[in-house]
Parts: C-alpha cells; structure tokens; sequence
C-alpha cells in the first residue's frame, strides 16, 4: 500500500521539477541596461561577459531572443542571472529609466533639459554615482597624404559631405573633384556626423565599403579621395587624419586630444542609473569604471578612459609663455572640467567637478602612485571661457580654476610644481556655440 502511494508522488514530483526549470530560468534576477545602439553593440556585452566571470558566475552565455535585445545568462550558487541588453536610441533608453523598465540607460549624449524634468525623481544625473562616462568614440576624417589640405571645420565638413564643396580648391587644395568615401556599416560615425556636423543635411553620393579598413586602403590609392573613420582605426602608411576645428583651434585627433575631448568630433558614451539603482546593477556600472572594466571597453573597440600618457613633444599652438611653461613636460591625456548642470534635492551640485573629473583626480593620483612617477611633479593649467567678460576677468577665472586643482591635487599628496591660468588661449569652441563655456573652461594636467 505504501509503495502504491509513494511512487506516483516520486513520478509527481520528478514532473514537476521538469516544469519548474524554465519558470525559474524566466523568474531569474534581471540587470536590465537599456538605450543607445553604440553602446549596446560590442561595449556593453563586453563589459557585461567581463563582469559576470569577474564576480564568479559561470556557465556564461549569449542569446538574442530578437534582433535588438541581447541576453547574457550566467549563473552563481545555483542562482540565475539574465543581463538584458535592449538596443534602441539614447531617448528611448532614458525614457525606459524613467518608467522603471531600465535599471541603466546607455546614452551617447548627457539627458537633456526636458529629460531631467520628466526624471526628476532619479536623483542627481550629474554626479559620480549616477553618471559613468564608460568611454569615448568619435571620427576621424583621413585624406591621401599627398593631399595638401590639413585642416578643416565643420563648416566646411558639411558642405564637403552634403555635396555642395565639390572641388578641392574650395578647401585650399589642388583642383580635383572631391570623392567621398563611406562606411555604411559605421552607424556610430554617421550618427555623430548628423549630430555634430550634418545637422539636417543629407550625406551626398559616396562610394561605399564593407570596412573601415577597405575605405583606408581606398583613400591611400586616389590622391582626390576623402572619408570617415572609427577613431582608433589604423590610417594605413597612405593616408593621414585632418585636424578639425569647431570655432576654435583646429585639433589632430591623437590619443591625447580625443582623451582629454580636445578634439571636436569626440564624444562621451555614458551610462546613467537612478539614485535606487540595484546592487548588482551599481556592481555592474561602478565594474565598467575599474581597470579590468576599462580593458573590456578597449576589446570591443572603444576608446578606454585610461591614464597612459604619450610622448613630450613641443608645443606649437598657444601663446609664448604656455609654449614655454610646458616645454619638455608631458601632457596627460585628460582635461579636468566642471559641474555647470548636475544638481540634486537641494539644486547644489554633488561636487565642483563633473563625473569624469572626480574620477580622472583618483586616477592621477594612483598613476602618481606608481614607481616610475613617485616624486615627479604636476603642472596645471587653467583656461577660461569668453564669456567671462574682460580678458582680466577671464584670466582671474583660469588661475582660480587652476589654483583649485592644483590644491585638489596637493591634498592628495601629490607635488605641484606651478598652477597658472592662461585666460581665453586656446579655446577649444567658439564662445557663442552651445557648451562653450563647458568645451572651453578646463584644467590641463602635465607631467614634469
């Protein structure tokens, strides 16, 4: 009678555990990361895969339930995890933040002003516990070396790509038909360009190619031929990247430019989470900004927010006195910026320096930490925007700004040779463009 009765319930219980496995596969914890295609492509699975083995899970895997969602599955101490990677735009995935369906947004862009009304209640997006600048991408224009044009603004750059430049001797070059060369597979420099430089306008007829690399090897075959690249992309013996300017002082885009955002047609790939953000979803988010996160962010082809300084070399821009001052000293690749928009409950800032800044003073100062540098010492520069008023005042404002970090960094215990402000030189922007002030008011770091 007992064996009657015990073995359909062993056979009850043996079915209902195969139909458990899936609803507990679907019920898993989520850390669902929400918004910008950029982001979401290559960066965020990387980051993400990264993550997960460094917290140990196992048994990691990707699925793709739809085109535009990407699933990360992994699991530790017998419990699931689904990270959910729902690609779409910067909007939708701050929208999505706002409604509770996202516990990240990834944006190319900070919210704007009618976004922080509709989120109010996620806190300060401005801070450094809200706001991750996780990496930079931006575009570089390369021509044939032998073309004789080595600088362009964006004026120019859109009549040239809109069509309406057709010769280069409309540029300052030799005469020839300009041929536009294009990448269609490159969504993140098109979008850029429209957002940066197109501004409406539509690209004009290009020859089109597969990769970045094929569009490099094209342009170093016609000396005519001008196109658009990922930063980061090899230029290749043949071709060359332009300096760019933006209403200031046209710029390379070398390491150090694109990371300290000197170079115009650079940006910033964020991720933002509300002031309740989760545990694993803050884990996730605060991973992204260490090392080994950084790393991920360099495999899947983005440029890293990292502290690698290049070369001393002259500087040839500016006036004679920065020229001098910085003269055999090494620029760090970053530029200290300011809080102008992040503001919590109270409408005070969480700090005098932007989200990126709080961070690149804690790397400096574990930079400064290791063997070589121990016992170098820091110069900093200020610089000021026009809208300061009078170039006295505009010089007051870099060496206060100047003298700010040079304290910040002292009482870091790090050694300041010099902190001097240089005014209005070397404006990055003209000071009637939106963000001037922003682009414009920084602090440089070098290294002695």
């Amino acid at each position: 009678m007992l064996r009657a009765v015990v073995l359909p319930l062993l056979l009850l219980a043996s079915l209902s555990s195969l139909f458990a496995a899936p609803a507990r596969a679907q019920d898993a914890e989520r850390v669902r990361i929400h918004g910008s295609n950029t982001l979401a492509h290559a960066l965020v699975p990387a980051v993400a895969e990264a993550w997960l083995r460094d917290i140990g899970y196992t048994g990691i895997r990707s699925s793709h339930p739809r085109a535009t969602l990407t699933e990360i599955h992994a699991s530790r101490d017998g419990l699931p995890l689904v990270v959910e990677i729902d690609a779409s735009d910067s909007a939708q995935g701050f929208a999505d933040l706002v409604e509770g369906e996202a516990q990240i947004a990834m944006m190319t862009r900070r919210p704007s002003a009618a976004e922080l009304d509709a989120g109010w209640q996620l806190g300060d997006l401005g801070s450094q516990d809200q706001e991750f600048v996780v990496a930079l991408d931006g575009v570089a224009v390369v021509v044939n070396r032998r073309n004789p044009v080595l600088r362009l603004d964006l004026e120019q750059l859109r009549k040239l790509f809109s069509g309406q430049s057709r010769d280069w001797s409309e540029l300052g070059g030799a005469a020839g038909e300009v041929r536009v060369h294009l990448d269609p597979n490159a969504g993140a420099v098109r979008d850029l360009m429209n957002e940066r430089v197109m501004r409406g306008a539509a690209f004009a007829e290009a020859q089109l190619h597969a990769s970045a690399s094929e569009l490099v090897a094209a342009v170093a075959a016609d000396p005519l031929a001008i196109g658009l690249i990922p930063i980061g992309e090899h230029y290749g013996e043949g071709t060359r990247p332009l300096a760019i300017a933006d209403g200031g002082r046209a710029i390379v885009p070398t390491r150090t430019e694109v990371l300290g955002e000197d170079y115009p047609l650079s940006r910033r790939l964020y991720l933002y989470g509300g002031q309740m953000m989760g545990a694993l979803s803050r884990s996730f988010a605060l991973y992204a900004m260490t090392r080994a996160g950084q790393r991920a962010v360099a495999r899947s082809g983005h440029v890293a927010v990292t502290l690698v300084p290049g070369r001393a070399r002259a500087a040839t821009a500016g006036p004679l006195e920065y020229r001098q001052l910085v003269e055999g000293a090494v620029r760090l690749p970053l530029s200290l910026r300011f809080n102008f928009n992040g503001a919590g409950e109270a409408g005070v800032a969480a700090s005098v320096y932007d989200s990126r800044a709080v961070r690149d003073l804690d790397r400096l100062r574990a930079f400064m930490q290791l063997r070589p540098n121990r016992g170098r010492r820091l110069l900093v520069i200020g610089f000021a925007d026009a809208s300061a008023g009078s170039s006295m005042a505009a010089m007051m404002m870099s060496n206060d700004r100047a003298d700010l970090v040079a304290q910040e960094l002292m009482s870091r215990g790090l050694k300041v040779q010099q902190a001097r402000g240089m005014g209005t030189a070397l404006p990055l922007t003209a000071s009637r463009n939106a963000g001037a002030r922003y682009r414009n008011e920084r602090v440089e770091v070098w290294l002695l």
